[in-house]
């Protein structure tokens, strides 16, 4: 009887293995961790170009649609803040909160995603002047490529962030990382 029982549970979790890798199958959540790049232009005062981080998680609702909490970070130095205060030197920091609804695409090899984000965009500097903190605005999308059931690779996000925020105004945010799955 023990053995049946073993053989009958063996047999179940390999057919529901089996079952989840069929095309109904997608992850319940993805996590990405990865790099950022942030350009600046001339309106994004005092802020330049700015390398940095992004975190995301995706709580997917079916295959093709899932909620997105996105969190960045992105950083520079600027060493002259113009003719009023030429020999000042800063750090900037800049920090994006957002949400949104996140629309996929899967194949067995990849995943295009498309999105649409709301929050709040926060800058600061080391000095205290130009500190600023307003809503955001954004959408943007990418593709992840699968290496397995569990792991992908995202080597492109591309994102518009717009914002009121002086040193982040409207500007697209570029990542590329590691993007984790759990759940089936």
């Amino acid at each position: 009887m023990r053995f049946t029982t073993l053989l009958f549970v063996g047999l179940t979790l390999a057919l529901a293995d089996y079952c989840e890798a069929q095309e109904g199958s997608y992850p319940r959540v993805e996590i990405f961790s990865g790099v950022s790049y942030l350009p600046a232009d001339g309106m994004d005062f005092p802020r330049k170009n700015s390398p940095g981080f992004q975190l995301s998680v995706s709580g997917n609702v079916n295959r093709w649609f899932g909620l997105l909490g996105d969190f960045g970070g992105h950083y520079s130095r600027v060493s002259d803040l113009g003719p009023t205060r030429p020999a000042v030197t800063t750090s900037i920091s800049i920090y994006e909160y957002m949400a949104g609804p996140r629309f996929a695409k899967r194949t067995e090899r990849m995943t295009a995603f498309g999105q649409v984000l709301f929050g709040v965009v926060s800058g600061r500097t080391s000095i205290g002047a130009f500190s600023d903190k307003e809503f955001a605005f954004g959408g943007g999308g990418g593709f992840d490529v699968n290496l397995s059931r569990r792991l992908a690779i995202r080597p492109l996000q591309l994102d518009y962030i717009g914002t009121f925020a002086d040193m982040v105004e409207n500007n697209f945010r570029f990542g590329a990382g590691v993007v984790v799955k759990l759940g089936r």
